[in-house]
């Protein structure tokens, strides 16, 4: 078991080639980065809902990628002479397929989530988080960033359920290598006459049951991450800084000179498939107020106050 699998889990799920949708030949998609979609937008008050987004991204794509290899590991069993092994294996590779469909279906809905929060021009192939959510712990630096000003509730209870959830992330991710390993052993064991076909499949839906559970794990940490991070840093901080205090590295973009339809929006325009602006007659906060019910701090933090990793 590699030292640190959910990043191994998160690195293999999410690198090109991308699994075909069902009924395509291949997945035309192209990835984004996180600071495209944060720049793109070019209205900061937007960007938690933009990181949301992105997360829930990258967390289609690891269902779709796990229930197509789930499905690519059911066609390779052997079927078994008896015909009872044949009905139970049809059985569980139409739930696969009908899994892997569902999940496809998610992916395509989080890929035009992404597309209207950012405005990608409809000419565009269909985005994929190039940035890795992150699976490292996490650095809050509470104490320091609040040793003067309030928290609010909601923010002293993400500090405190942070550590909890990357424990989460690593023991699932762990659990969804020792279930690889046991199908591998009830595969090797079931072509040996030793282990029924059943003990296969039952260890195939193991992975995905874990694999399910990780992803779950992942999104809702990094999820939380986007909270916390939207709470301690105002509108003045750049992209790329606000990018840094999610996942510490994230991958380099700056747009090019190109055609009218690639033109970043000014900040006063609103990205389509987002909810509707204030009601006549009620001014919209100074600050963005998050869904969870906090503001942004009015001043950043410290450079080094917030950073993944130990």
């Amino acid at each position: 078991m590699p030292p640190n699998a959910a990043a191994v889990l998160v690195a293999r799920g999410l690198a090109p080639p991308y699994a075909p949708l069902p009924g395509e030949e291949a997945l035309p998609a192209r990835p984004v980065p996180l600071l495209e979609a944060l720049e793109r937008s070019g209205d900061r008050s937007r960007r938690l809902w933009i990181t949301q987004a992105y997360w829930k991204l990258a967390a289609a794509a690891l269902r779709h990628r796990f229930a197509a290899e789930a499905e690519e590991r059911l066609s390779l069993v052997a079927p078994g002479a008896s015909a009872e092994d044949l009905v139970h294996l049809e059985l569980s590779l139409e739930a696969a397929r009908g899994r892997r469909s569902s999940a496809a279906a998610d992916l395509v809905a989080a890929q035009q989530e992404v597309a209207d929060l950012v405005r990608l021009p409809v000419t565009d192939a269909p985005a994929m988080a190039a940035d890795q959510p992150l699976t490292a712990a996490y650095q809050t630096h509470f104490e320091t960033i609040f040793a003067s000003r309030p928290a609010t509730g909601r923010v002293r209870a993400i500090h405190r359920q942070l550590p909890l959830e990357h424990r989460a992330i690593v023991a699932r991710a762990r659990a969804t290598f020792a279930a690889v390993e046991r199908f591998t052993s009830m595969e090797t064991l079931n072509a040996q006459g030793k282990k029924p076909l059943g003990a296969v499949i039952t260890a195939n839906e193991g992975i995905v049951t874990h694999q399910e559970a990780f992803v779950d794990a992942l999104l809702d940490y990094n999820l939380a991450i986007a909270e916390y991070v939207m709470a301690v840093a105002d509108l003045s901080v750049p992209d790329e800084r606000f990018a840094a205090m999610l996942i510490g590295q994230p991958l380099p973009w700056r747009p090019s000179a190109a055609p009218a339809d690639r033109v970043i929006p000014v900040s006063g325009l609103a990205p389509r498939g987002i909810p509707p602006a204030e009601p006549a007659g009620i001014q919209p906060p100074a600050l963005f107020q998050s869904p969870a019910g906090f503001a942004p701090v009015q001043a950043p933090p410290p450079a080094a106050s917030l950073a993944p990793g130990g």
